[in-house]
């Protein structure tokens, strides 16, 4: 258990590390690949798609790691080191993802490692939501099963 809370520990690093890079290439005013793209409406993104123009293996996928971690782990226990993403998939679609990465135990739980949250009944309804609201948009899901 401690080399994983090292591992978790590190990645948080690392992502920390990354964020203060990306935030210093903004500021200093230099462009990266996709920084001159801001949609108007983060939530219908892919309907300012041509498709006859843009296939689909062209387009950059904005997605997010162990998408359905927002409420997992105790407070300030456990949840800093499983937690990967605040915001509920509902509200990351909304802010412009488009592939959401879902672990699940065999009961239909939303897993990171042996930490456990919701049943994957909310995903699915999180999805249902935003799609039924949009029109444009195309979601991938990349579930995997854990025992």
């Amino acid at each position: 258990m401690g080399s994983q809370v090292s591992k978790q520990v590190e990645k948080r690093k690392a992502i920390e590390r990354e964020g203060k890079t990306l935030s210093d290439l903004r500021n200093s005013g230099e462009d990266y690949p996709g920084s001159d793209y801001h949609p108007s409406d983060r939530k219908n993104w892919m309907s300012q798609l041509n498709p006859e123009k843009v296939a689909i293996k062209q387009i950059v996928w904005p997605g997010t790691h162990d998408s359905a971690t927002n409420k997992i782990g105790i407070p300030g226990i456990t949840r800093p080191f499983a937690q990967c993403q605040s915001l509920s998939i509902y509200k990351q679609l909304v802010m412009g993802t488009r592939l959401l990465d879902i672990r699940v135990q065999e009961d239909r739980r939303v897993c990171h490692g042996v930490l456990l949250t919701y049943s994957m009944d909310v995903v699915i309804k999180d999805i249902k939501k935003f799609l039924s609201e949009t029109q444009s948009e195309i979601i991938i899901l990349e579930v995997r099963t854990y025992p």
